[in-house]
């Protein structure tokens, strides 16, 4: 070999070095600009979705805590019509009401967990929890009592008018929420709940006769 043909050689040994040299640098720094817009993508959804779930106010936390039991004493007054009347209606009705509010009560006590809220307000009583005073729609004790000593027409009668009664304060409550609360999932269930128990109302009502 003469001392042209090595100086080519080593000419080209060089350049290949180099451009080895070149790649590699190029696909690290691809790799960690994409590695950086990835992990800046992430915190920025995380951060997204967080801020979406945790903006509620006080409004919405005590709309929620008084929601659950609420529902509670809509389901617990469905629950009394399989043994008490015959009337498929109604008993079709009181099934479509279980169905659609016990999900609810565990998607709203998932809320409250997620808030690090007590399912029970500080001003709210465990008798409140379950049988009210008549506010917002809720039955009394004496209420409930009368409802379960009856039976057939009776009984029709009296659990339509107390379930309209009942699911009236529903829907006054959730329209007040659309104007004083602030998170989206509060505001999205409380139209469902105005759409379908409004629904409901006006069912019950020509049942009655109305």
């Amino acid at each position: 070999m003469n001392t042209r043909t090595k100086t080519t050689g080593m000419i080209a040994a060089a350049a290949a070095a180099v451009a080895l040299i070149t790649g590699c640098s190029n696909d690290d720094s691809g790799s960690g600009h994409s590695m950086d817009s990835m992990g800046s993508m992430s915190m920025t959804s995380s951060a997204a979705q967080s801020a979406s779930s945790g903006t509620h106010n006080n409004a919405d936390a005590k709309w929620v805590q008084m929601m659950i039991p609420h529902h509670q004493q809509a389901v617990e007054l469905a629950s009394l019509a399989a043994a008490r009347t015959e009337n498929a209606e109604l008993l079709a009705l009181a099934g479509q009401i279980k169905a659609a509010q016990d999900p609810e009560i565990v998607q709203m006590t998932g809320w409250l967990t997620e808030w690090g809220v007590p399912t029970m307000a500080a001003d709210m009583s465990h008798a409140d929890m379950g049988h009210g005073d008549g506010g917002d729609g809720m039955m009394t004790a004496e209420q409930i009592t009368q409802l379960e000593q009856s039976s057939g027409a009776d009984f029709d009668r009296a659990w339509l008018e107390m379930m309209i009664a009942h699911h009236q304060g529903a829907v006054d409550s959730s329209s007040a929420i659309l104007t004083d609360g602030q998170s989206e999932q509060v505001q999205e269930l409380a139209k469902k709940i105005i759409a379908g128990q409004q629904a409901e109302i006006t069912q019950m009502k020509t049942m009655l006769g109305q």
